[in-house]
């Protein structure tokens, strides 16, 4: 165990605690950032998260579990347990518990979905859909599972979860169901689903997990407010990005609620926020192998260094208020955010109830001949139970990402859809929503955050570091201290 991992790190944060998590770690998936990364979210405090003394032991725990079965797994003591052959086994009758994180609208629907299903399937397979918290909550609750406890079939789960839960054995290989004679996908259909999609979920050559749905960081701009700095574009790089911040400290929009207040970029503190930023100028957080992190390089430099000067020009600040960046630029006091794509419906809602301005969305600023995009989500993985509720688990996933069923839950949640047929019966969506369309035509210039087991650590020590840097920490120094704490996340004691 490496010692860095025998306490969870606390999070310093120059600001607040998020609402609850709807897709994933960041942005408004609802809005998660640090605090959905802890058992306790409501304790995020200006400066440091306190988990108190219960918190600490339960997350030390936590990594001392994960750690011991990746250890094993990493050093070939134990192989995966043997699947049935699904073409073997009757789903006739039986009951799948799925473990969600969706909330409000998204639950409903999605429970409307299950319901559906449940009545029109032919083999009398009942799913039973429940909340079961935030991610890091699930999380907690599978290692609880785990140990003995009970484990739904299944559980929705980002890569680096679910790379816990299958060296652990919780967790089975969705490919010998998806190339199943009888119950998998025909090659037409395998063919149809985004590739980069399925990549993200396999590990040395296992399909750990399934994708219902992904969204990407885009940036969210004013117009109006671009056309009035003279500009007829959003920025295409980050040199572009900085002036017009600063023009826009210098010269607030016309139709701005609050003449007495104008920004150019809220920052919102996360390692999804960071990582955009450096994929965007070429750069990454680990080697292409993903054995080893690096954060002591120029992209990264160049990102912090950027956003200190622009914050000394009072062109950025540290974003404060839970949902700040939309309510500020709804309200046309902000000229730029960069978030998720599934925040479309609430920045939507946010112009239409202030001034009304024209507004759009984009690529976050890049160095290069193209755009650089952090495409992420969670996605579904099958527990290990039996083999006919498996077999079960796996029809109820195939279904729901059959092109109706993508289509109808992009229309209710703002993901963009696994399989790109699904675009057929969406025609008037975009119609509606052509700011959707715009960031969909992105996804092939898509890149992923690290995969590795520990990332969720390694997030939190980011987040520590992106604060310190906008106080004014010397950035050598800090990054050389990131790089060294986040690498010895990958390395047992």
């Amino acid at each position: 165990m490496a010692a860095h991992l025998r306490g969870a790190p606390a999070i310093r944060q120059r600001g607040r605690p998020r609402g609850t998590s709807a897709d994933g770690r960041r942005g408004h998936r609802h809005r998660a950032g640090a605090a959905d990364l802890l058992p306790r979210p409501e304790r995020i405090h200006r400066r440091y998260l306190s988990f108190g003394t219960e918190g600490m032991k339960t997350a030390r725990l936590y990594w001392v579990i994960a750690w011991a079965w990746l250890v094993g797994a990493c050093g070939g003591t134990s192989a995966p347990l043997p699947q049935k052959n699904p073409d073997e086994v009757d789903p006739q009758g039986q009951t799948v518990v799925f473990w969600y994180q969706h909330t409000r609208e998204r639950e409903t629907a999605l429970q409307e979905m299950i319901s559906q299903f449940n009545q029109q399937n032919p083999h009398g397979i009942q799913v039973k859909g429940e909340y079961a918290g935030t991610y890091s909550h699930i999380y907690n609750k599978m290692l609880v599972g785990l140990q003995g406890g009970s484990l739904p079939q299944l559980v929705v789960a980002y890569q680096n979860q679910a790379q816990v839960y299958y060296s652990a054995d919780g967790l089975v290989d969705l490919g010998p169901y998806m190339n199943s004679a009888q119950w998998g996908l025909t090659p037409e259909v395998r063919a149809d689903y985004v590739e980069s999609f399925l990549e993200q979920d396999q590990m040395r050559g296992i399909q750990m997990a399934f994708p219902p749905n992904r969204s990407m960081e885009i940036l969210y701009y004013n117009a109006d407010w671009l056309r009035e700095l003279g500009s007829d574009h959003p920025p295409r790089n980050w040199e572009e990005f900085a002036r017009l911040c600063r023009q826009a400290k210098a010269q607030p929009f016309s139709k701005a609620v609050n003449q007495q207040r104008s920004v150019g970029y809220l920052l919102d503190v996360d390692a999804s926020r960071l990582a955009s930023m450096v994929f965007s100028r070429g750069g990454d957080f680990m080697n292409p192998a993903q054995t080893v992190y690096n954060f002591d390089q120029l992209e990264i430099r160049d990102v912090l260094q950027q956003l200190v000067e622009l914050e000394k020009d009072g062109a950025v600040e540290v974003l404060t208020e839970t949902n700040g960046d939309t309510k500020e630029f709804g309200s046309g006091q902000l000229l730029f955010t960069i978030g998720s794509s599934s925040g479309l419906p609430f920045y939507k809602k946010a112009v239409n109830a202030g001034p009304k301005f024209a507004w759009g969305v984009a690529a976050v600023p890049y160095a290069g001949d193209h755009p650089v995009v952090n495409v992420y989500g969670a996605s579904v993985a099958l527990c290990r139970t039996t083999a006919e509720q498996q077999l079960a688990a796996w029809l109820f996933l195939k279904w729901f990402t059959e092109p109706a069923q993508q289509a109808r839950w992009v229309r209710i949640s703002g993901y963009f859809p696994a399989r790109r047929s699904a675009a057929a019966d969406l025609q008037d969506y975009f119609a509606e929503n052509p700011n959707f369309q715009v960031a969909y035509a992105l996804l092939d210039y898509g890149k992923i955050e690290p995969t590795a087991p520990g990332y969720e650590t390694v997030r939190r020590l980011i987040q520590n570091t992106m604060v310190d840097a906008m106080e004014g920490v010397q950035l050598d120094p800090l990054l050389s201290r990131l790089t060294k704490a986040a690498n010895a996340t990958l390395e047992p004691e």
